[in-house]
């Protein structure tokens, strides 16, 4: 993963926390996927707390789909419309 390349050139270890964070929101959205927010039409998403990162999915029957994991900087809005 690109993310996770360039926080660990920036400091070793770095991109190990980042990879822990993004275990860590897969986790939240397996176990409450409807408890996050709706940001366009069915997509919800996942903030990290602590990288600039979002995780981007959506809830198909029985399923949870992730579709990105985006940096916050870029327009949620024009990569997921519907």
């Amino acid at each position: 993963m690109e993310a996770y390349q360039w926080y660990e050139e920036k400091q070793t270890g770095l991109g190990e926390r980042f990879l822990r964070e993004l275990d860590n929101c897969y986790s939240k959205i397996e176990t409450w996927p409807e408890s996050y927010a709706k940001i366009r039409k069915d997509f919800r998403q996942v903030i990290f707390p602590t990288f600039p990162y979002v995780v981007v999915f959506k809830i198909h029957e029985n399923d949870v789909v992730v579709y990105s994991v985006i940096h916050s900087s870029r327009s949620l809005r024009k990569k997921f419309r519907n």
